[in-house]
């Protein structure tokens, strides 16, 4: 019988991932059954299966999709590389603090426009929480896996799994400093907004300061890459 371990941990990640579904997790002998329900809206129940799909591999599980329901299995050589490869370009993506604080002054300016109304700081509230999410997904995700054992037979599958360890070590406090890069373009542009001359000012001034702010906290970068989806 598999550990009932899996059975917690699988439930964990559905409820994040589609809460408003009804997933009921039933444990087989080959691992889990993930029974997910939305009621009679037959796309939702769609989506939410292929999040919960994706979350799932994303892991490093082998997952056979099926109507209504997912099998959750052993470890997979393919999405345990993926897993792989998504924390290696996280890790490299965050060796740029100025791409985050480029995405905030980007965020404020899309609220204020679309929300002119409301002012600037409920623009720099929105813009900081969205960018902050972008950051607490790594965190979250291994918080889910926190206590289960991560263990393999097969060579290959022991490499893929002390690899992606590693980077999920340096995943996490490189999280916490883009969160802390958030916290501060937000205050910097709290101060810079009242005097705006300009867009391009504004982010000279914003790169200038978060440059000098916490220059020594990072190596030197490796180019910038969008964390996009993962």
């Amino acid at each position: 019988m598999v550990s009932p371990d899996l059975a917690q941990v699988v439930a964990r990640i559905c409820a994040r991932v589609a809460p408003e579904a009804i997933a009921r997790v039933v444990v087989l002998s080959s691992g889990v059954r993930v029974d997910i329900a939305t009621g009679p809206d037959e796309r939702r129940r769609w989506i939410s299966g292929h999040q919960v799909l994706r979350e799932l591999r994303l892991v490093g599980w082998r997952v056979q999709p099926h109507p209504d329901q997912l099998l959750v299995g052993r470890w997979s050589s393919v999405n345990l590389a993926h897993r792989v490869q998504t924390l290696t370009a996280g890790v490299q993506a965050m060796q740029e603090v100025i791409f985050t604080a480029e995405a905030v002054l980007a965020a404020v300016q899309r609220h204020y426009r679309a929300h002119h109304d409301a002012g600037p700081a409920e623009a720099l509230a929105a813009a900081g929480a969205e960018v902050s999410a972008w950051y607490q997904r790594w965190p979250v995700r291994l918080a889910e896996l926190e206590g289960f054992d991560r263990e393999a037979d097969r060579h290959v599958t022991q490499l893929l799994l002390a690899r992606s360890q590693e980077l999920e070590r340096q995943v996490l406090p490189l999280c916490v400093l883009h969160r802390q890069v958030v916290d501060y373009s937000v205050a910097a542009l709290g101060d810079l907004l009242p005097n705006w001359d300009g867009p391009v000012d504004v982010r000279a001034r914003l790169l200038q300061r978060v440059g000098e702010h916490f220059a020594g906290f990072l190596p030197t970068p490796s180019g910038p890459a969008a964390m996009g989806e993962s």
